[in-house]
């Protein structure tokens, strides 16, 4: 991404603007100023690694939206 990288609160709006908003990994990467790639590589990651520890593929909605938030 950048040489600092996205946090994991940046990362978690990332995901939360494409999954629930519908943007694009261009418009995130605008939005985050990093490379359209980066965002790419960054979303496709988090997804190998999630889809990992859900073997069944429930994706079950139990979290709600922003739930990292306060």
């Amino acid at each position: 991404m950048t040489q600092r990288g996205m946090s994991d609160e940046q990362l978690l709006n990332a995901l939360h603007l494409r999954d629930h908003d519908g943007l694009t990994c261009g418009e995130l990467a605008q939005r985050f100023r990093v490379s359209r790639g980066s965002m790419i590589g960054a979303m496709y990651r988090i997804d190998q690694d999630t889809d990992g520890t859900d073997p069944d593929g429930n994706k079950n909605g139990s979290m709600k939206p922003r739930w990292w938030k306060r």
